[in-house]
């Protein structure tokens, strides 16, 4: 029962927005750290989490 009220809280506009943010957030870490480093694994992941954060914040906007 605790699985239906998780995935319930999950597709909320509201927490869609702070998850995108949160990813958001990381990839600008990510982001800095690459920078300041040169690595190219950071590099990737800053762009993967900037993407994802961007879907999230696409499903946010879409979602009732």
């Amino acid at each position: 029962m605790a699985k239906k009220d998780e995935q319930r809280l999950l597709n909320k506009r509201w927490m869609r927005a702070i998850m995108a943010l949160i990813f958001l957030g990381i990839a600008y870490g990510f982001a800095s750290l690459a920078i300041d480093s040169g690595s190219l694994l950071e590099y990737a992941l800053a762009i993967f989490f900037f993407i994802w954060a961007i879907k999230c914040a696409i499903r946010a906007i879409r979602s009732n």
